[in-house]
């Protein structure tokens, strides 16, 4: 096990510096002048200049290249906000934490909600609680975040005055963002169980287990769920790894300042330290993500964990 973890963690490497490089570059030749954009059209040539100069923005693009990765490698240095001036690296970990809320509340509310509905529905198939699972999938996946969390504002805001409408404080202002943003995971999730749970108690191991008198909620959850679990799995860490890169809509709705909101008003400023940042920040936070959902498969399934260690199954 520790073995495959220092492989992934090496191949984890290559990924992330290609990342690097890849940015760093469709950057570099976006056109337009950081100088003019930061001071203004209003501002003097020299002024410009010392500002190019200062930026290191005169020097090639293999030196700019070279210093921007030796920066992060070595010291974990995002470089410096063209547009506040502000260590990038700095903002990113002030913005992290929100983010990282939002993400794992969303998270753990669409398989909190999804996982037992999916379930429900397999074991009710064709019956009138399969058709109300069904529709409440249908709903929630057709159903556009932004205007949700808006309809959520609405009503729980300004109509009944319970929760916070926006801003940052404490449990309550990440209640509205997480339900706003895992009510289409709740759909896709009652989906993608239901769809995994059919294939596994029709199986033949199911059938044994129910004709040796096992009650159905232990056929279930001991047998076939903990089979139905390997793309259930996946599909939270994936879910898990979009959400701390695409809280972007969520965030700008209810003002939360996290890396989201960040990333596009960088966008918008052309703020080109920032927006590099933010994106290796979040490719390297998904590759640890993904890694963990890999560690994960081995304790629900032991002949993943036997080929984690090397050993042979018959």
């Amino acid at each position: 096990m520790i073995k495959y973890v220092v492989k992934r963690i090496l191949l984890l490497i290559p990924v992330v510096l290609c990342v690097m490089i890849l940015i760093f570059t469709i950057m570099y030749f976006v056109p337009g002048d950081m100088a003019s954009i930061v001071l203004g059209n209003d501002a003097t040539e020299v002024a410009k200049e010392a500002y190019r100069e200062k930026m290191g923005l005169n020097d090639p693009y293999f030196v700019r290249l070279f210093n921007y990765v030796k920066d992060i490698v070595l010291h974990f240095d995002f470089g410096t906000s063209y547009v506040h001036g502000t260590s990038v690296t700095a903002d990113l970990m002030e913005r992290f934490p929100r983010t990282l809320i939002i993400a794992a509340g969303t998270v753990l509310i669409g398989f909190a909600i999804g996982i037992p509905l999916g379930i429900l529905a397999a074991v009710k198939q064709n019956t009138i609680v399969d058709q109300i699972a069904l529709l409440i999938s249908l709903i929630g996946v057709s159903m556009p975040g932004f205007w949700l969390a808006l309809m959520l504002v609405i009503v729980f805001s300004l109509n009944l005055g319970w929760l916070p409408p926006s801003g940052i404080g404490g449990f309550e202002y990440y209640i509205l963002p997480c339900v706003a943003n895992a009510v289409a995971g709740i759909a896709g999730n009652v989906r993608l169980t239901r769809s995994c749970m059919l294939e596994n108690i029709r199986s033949d191991y199911v059938v044994t287990a129910r004709s040796k008198g096992l009650s159905e909620f232990r056929v279930l959850v001991r047998h076939a769920l903990p089979n139905a679990a390997i793309p259930i799995i996946t599909s939270m860490g994936n879910c898990f790894g979009v959400m701390l890169g695409g809280t972007l809509i969520i965030e700008n709705v209810f003002s939360i300042p996290g890396i989201g909101a960040y990333m596009v008003k960088a966008i918008n400023n052309r703020d080109y330290p920032a927006v590099q940042g933010s994106v290796i920040f979040l490719a390297v936070a998904f590759g640890i993500v993904m890694l963990i959902v890999d560690l994960l498969y081995a304790f629900v399934d032991p002949r993943i964990k036997a080929q984690y260690e090397g050993k042979n199954v018959g």
